[in-house]
């Protein structure tokens, strides 16, 4: 069968689809543009996204957020949906009322008219079952994968001899305060060791929190991309992801991929993507975390070990082998829509 693919978006700033064959319509936005005229622009989208869904043409959507709208104009056509996590009906406590209410009916909307749902492991499946009441063979797994490897060039950056790496964004769940009391641990006892973090810069209350616990010279912020991460970890003692829930967790294999050992949670899809290939802690003990990191950085032979399992850990995962695998859901999904408008069919 032959399947001919577009996405539905006429202006982005996302520079991975700058190259790609899919956007020949589509209008390459510089980031600080697209963030001044945001609102505009996806409002254009939409009207681009409506204008592709009433197409007299049969074909398959995958949609990419929960917002409802493709409902009105999607007719017989069938459409898919991942779901990367259900972190509002998980952790609500994070989140307010409002928005907590908004995502979950939207979610649930959309989540339990389309055809096929893909979850992005074991753990978010299962969670989609308990609280949405999917019926499991709806939903098919998909690994993500990373585009994490080693640069071509170096960056030259100045930076500690020993440190801990954090990653990515430092919402309320991603645990960061009981990360900062737990270096404040390990740093009481050892004063050459640093933490880098990347993501957003440290906000007032984060540098108050250093400040209180007399930490403020050992966390270190870098903006990162793809080149200078990879060194970033490669270099780092170890990555710690301290979050309380993920729906998988990529920073998990950009680490095996840079050959740098990882120390997690032991809470949701945790344990099924690191599988042995990682320390894990308790999120909620901030003794127990700074044991954990400190049992591997101390270690020579355990932080190999782990480097070691990170790298066999890293071949389950691959983008190649989750594109195959999304055909494979959109080719099934196209065949159980066929079926059912030919039982309609019958009965008239």
């Amino acid at each position: 069968m032959n399947i001919t693919f577009d996405i539905s978006v006429r202006y982005s700033e996302n520079i991975y689809l700058k190259e790609s064959k899919l956007c020949k319509h589509r209008l390459p936005i510089p980031k600080w543009i697209f963030n001044k005229y945001k609102n505009k622009l996806l409002q254009k989208n939409r009207k681009f996204s409506e204008h592709m869904l009433r197409s007299s043409s049969e074909y398959l959507l995958h949609a990419t957020y929960y917002e409802p709208y493709f409902l009105d104009w999607i007719g017989n056509n069938p459409y898919v949906i991942t779901v990367h996590d259900m972190i509002y009906e998980k952790l609500p406590e994070f989140f307010s009322k409002e928005d907590r209410e908004l995502s979950f009916e939207q979610k649930k909307k959309v989540v339990t008219q389309a055809d096929r749902i893909i979850a992005i492991s074991q753990n978010t499946k299962q969670d989609i079952i308990d609280l949405l009441h999917i019926a499991p063979e709806k939903i098919d797994v998909i690994y993500h994968g990373t585009n994490m490897q080693k640069p071509t060039r170096k960056d030259f950056v100045t930076l500690p001899k020993r440190f801990i790496l954090y990653v990515g964004t430092r919402y309320s769940y991603k645990n960061f305060t009981r990360f900062v009391k737990a270096f404040s641990l390990l740093s009481s006892k050892d004063k050459e060791l640093y933490a880098i973090c990347t993501g957003s810069s440290f906000t007032m209350d984060e540098k108050n929190l250093f400040e209180s616990l007399n930490i403020s010279q050992k966390f270190i912020h870098i903006q990162a991309a793809d080149t200078l991460l990879y060194t970033l970890y490669n270099q780092a003692e170890a990555f710690v992801f301290p979050s309380l829930y993920e729906g998988f967790g990529i920073p998990i294999i950009e680490a095996y991929t840079c050959l740098c050992p990882a120390i997690i949670s032991n809470t949701s899809c945790f344990p099924e993507i690191a599988a042995d290939a990682a320390a894990y802690f308790n999120p909620y003990s901030e003794i127990e975390m700074a044991d954990t990191i400190a049992s591997v950085i101390y270690n020579h032979t355990l932080r190999a070990e782990l480097i070691h399992k990170g790298s066999e850990q890293m071949k389950l995962y691959s983008w190649e082998k989750a594109a195959s695998q999304t055909k494979e859901v959109y080719l099934k999904a196209l065949k159980e829509n066929k079926s059912k408008k030919e039982r309609k069919e019958e009965i008239w």
